[in-house]
């Protein structure tokens, strides 16, 4: 990614393990049910790693948990799946989001793009827990 004068976007100096920490803590934020704690968590990762689709995938996930399906395909088709395309987690929750949307067969799509050609054993679990019909394994 570039900025308006056509810098590229570094990531802020944050050691992985912190990253990680606030990564969890922003999951739990959703869990406990802690929406904007959590989009501000995931704001500023993705901040901080600006060449990341990780705290991306975070900040959609939080915003499927708390129904918006809209918002989070976007995040995830525009900007997720634009710095990593081959990411198979962020496939997978944007195969739950357009499903919630209706896309039932975009969705289908996604995931058996997941299960045939994505190494990321995680994203491929998912994606076989979604084809079953379970939401989150």
């Amino acid at each position: 990614m570039s900025d308006a004068n056509g810098q590229a976007e570094k990531d802020i100096p944050v050691a992985t393990e912190l990253v990680q920490l606030l990564m969890e803590l922003g999951y739990v934020a959703v869990g406990r049910g802690l929406q904007l704690q959590a989009q501000a968590i995931f704001d500023g990762l993705a901040a901080a790693r600006p060449n990341s689709e990780i705290p991306l995938i975070g900040l959609a996930v939080c915003k499927i948990n708390f129904g918006d399906f809209l918002g989070a395909s976007k995040i995830l088709a525009e900007q997720a799946l634009r710095i990593n395309p081959d990411s198979g987690m962020a496939k997978c929750f944007l195969a739950m989001a357009i499903k919630e949307i209706g896309g039932k067969r975009e969705a289908e799509e996604l995931i058996g793009q997941v299960i045939e050609t994505c190494e990321e054993p995680a994203a491929k679990k998912l994606a076989e827990s979604l084809r079953a019909g379970k939401d989150v394994p």
